[in-house]
């Protein structure tokens, strides 16, 4: 296969880790000997039952040795399934059984194995090298605090073999901005490596309670976001109070393709994730779980229905606080943030990896077949008003509609409106509908304004660590961030610091660069659309901000700000007909010279 010649890796892969004598059952026996790669697997259906029996049995046996070299046979009889049928259902399985095998060894040889294990298949399963690079790379930074440190590389085969691996896999080094971006994830990884091994411990058996405050117990979160190739960022311990916290409320959005959850807060607290696999003999759904320190949700539903990629949210009591758990239809890929001012923990699942190449082809185009198109503000939140009463949520709506028809007439494009009507739509579920509708570009429409409503022009704004020493970005964020336009709730530099940090944390650096690519093209468009018509339309840049409705979009996304609806010439000129199909035209063209790989 390509990753094998690529990566090297053999037939090594599917050997079977050394089960101790103390395991003898037959399905332990059954599953050894269908590892032996010259032995014919039998139906699928009965490999299938084998590692659900096998995964069950680890399950009951605990963290301890047992548990997790039936854990392992489990996953390298999906692996081994999953390189014969070709069917990514038996790939997700066996990354899963790896992570959860790693986690229950942690800081011992045996995880480094699981974890390079996991990471080839991950490779492999996108099918890409260079996604296998990426994912050796953060394996070996996140083992090499615990192996390395005692013994070097030389005293670790696993680690050994990684550094070889990756030595021959240089053709799929990333890009030197990319590997920056790589390096930094290759650093937080090495401190949640050494962190998850200061706290390993072995963990109680998971009861067969279905209830929410009965799951088993979680793993460290930064060590499971790292082995499952999923992002968990929570609040420092230093960072928040020490008082009790409410639930307030739980949103959620969900489709075939994914969802999110939204729990809103009383006060910033930090939260630790887990998972658990499907459990077909006591018939339960696979299952992520976040729970909220010092947390009530007295007064909440302790149970909403979603459908699709989430069947359903469970809330319970804890005695340090509250689970909150999602009952998903299949493995997917999990990402779980905040979101401060006010506070929210963000649950995002999908069924798109987040590792994507979404660069040009040999002939230099993208695929390109799906744009969401956010219309600022909405309903009872009216964005920023102009001197004569001009309301934002009203050209920004307009816009939309004309952008529409463009792509999808001209460009045979796929395009979701993230509101079509003037209806209120909470800023983290914009992103959510993109997220689920699997868009490969996100644009929101705003209108600026200014304090002293003299300030003109079209701004383009992507979400990134801010280089805004005077605070203007971080105003601007401020206001589209407010809670239904009250921008006087929010202090622009702390959120900007926080929203800084989250930004780090959740690894975007590479999202980033293309979606500043993006914002050039657009704001470049714009500015050819306007000028021949507004010769005096001011170039007021692309800068960079914490806009909440970018965070957490799976793909490129930009907020353009069309205008100041602030600034007398600016709002007549927005009142026109003429002025918004030129910004549409704008929207359009840069939309079709990011698919052509310009």
């Amino acid at each position: 296969m390509l990753l094998a010649a690529a990566i090297g890796c053999g037939t090594e892969r599917t050997t079977p880790a050394p089960t101790p004598a103390t395991i003898g059952t037959a399905n332990a026996e059954a599953a050894r000997s269908l590892l032996d790669p010259t032995t014919a697997l039998p139906p699928r259906a009965e490999v299938v039952s084998l590692t659900d029996a096998l995964a069950v049995a680890a399950a009951q046996s605990g963290r301890g040795a047992e548990g997790a070299t039936l854990t392992r046979l489990a996953a390298d009889l999906r692996a081994r399934l999953f390189r014969i049928d070709h069917a990514d259902g038996d790939a997700r399985e066996a990354i899963e059984l790896y992570g959860a095998e790693a986690r229950s060894r942690l800081g011992s040889e045996e995880a480094c194995e699981a974890d390079r294990r996991r990471a080839l298949l991950a490779g492999e399963l996108a099918g890409d090298p260079a996604a296998s690079f990426r994912e050796l790379f953060l394996a070996e930074r996140r083992h090499s605090a615990a192996l390395g440190a005692s013994s070097g590389h030389a005293g670790s085969r696993c680690l050994a073999t990684i550094a070889d691996a990756l030595s021959r896999a240089g053709a799929y080094r990333p890009t030197i901005v990319a590997m920056r971006a790589l390096e930094r994830d290759g650093a937080a990884a090495a401190e949640s490596g050494t962190r998850a091994a200061a706290v390993a411990g072995p963990a109680p058996t998971p009861p067969a309670s279905a209830s929410p405050e009965q799951d088993a117990p979680p793993a460290a979160s930064a060590a499971l976001a790292d082995a499952t190739r999923n992002v968990v960022v929570s609040p420092r311990e230093d960072a928040v109070g020490k008082g009790p916290v409410k639930v307030l409320s739980v949103e959620r959005f969900g489709s075939e393709k994914g969802a999110r959850v939204v729990i809103n807060l009383s006060a910033p607290t930090t939260f630790q994730v887990g998972t658990l696999g499907a459990d077909q003999a006591k018939g339960k759904d696979a299952r992520v779980f976040v729970d909220l320190a010092r947390a009530s949700a007295k007064g909440v539903a302790h149970e909403f229905e979603v459908g699709g990629a989430v069947r359903r949210v469970r809330i319970g009591a804890r005695e340090d606080g509250t689970r909150v758990v999602l009952d998903l239809a299949a493995a997917l890929y999990r990402r779980v943030f905040y979101l401060p001012d006010p506070f929210r923990v963000v649950i995002d699942v999908s069924t798109r990896p987040p590792v994507r190449d979404e660069g040009p082809d040999k002939a230099g185009h993208r695929t390109l077949g799906r744009v969401a198109i956010d219309a600022g503000h909405g309903g009872v939140d009216d964005g920023a008003v102009g001197p004569t009463g001009l309301r934002e949520k009203d050209i920004t709506l307009d816009i939309a509609h004309r952008v529409a028809p463009l792509l999808s007439h001209e460009l045979h494009m796929e395009t979701l409106l993230t509101r079509d009507t003037d209806t209120y739509v909470p800023l983290e579920l914009r992103t959510a509908r993109a997220n689920a509708f699997h868009a490969d570009l996100f644009v929101s429409v705003h209108c600026n304004a200014s304090e002293n409503g003299q300030a003109r022009g079209v701004q383009t704004f992507v979400f990134d660590r801010s280089r805004d020493p005077e605070g203007v970005e971080a105003r601007v964020a401020a206001r589209e961030n407010a809670p239904r336009g009250r921008p006087a709730a929010i202090d622009a530099r702390a959120l900007d610091d926080q929203m800084a940090s989250l930004f780090t944390n959740l690894g975007g650096a590479d999202m980033a660069a293309k979606s500043r690519h993006v914002a050039e093209l657009l704001h470049r468009s714009a500015l050819a659309s306007l000028t021949p018509r507004y010769p005096d339309t001011k170039d007021q840049g692309i800068r960079t901000a914490g806009f909440y409705v970018l965070v957490g979009a799976d793909m490129p996304a930009v907020l353009f700000e069309t205008s100041f609806i602030s600034n007398p010439e600016d709002e007549a000129r927005l009142s026109t007909a003429d002025f918004r199909q030129k910004l549409a035209d704008s929207i359009a063209n840069a939309i079709r010279a990011y698919r052509d790989g310009k």
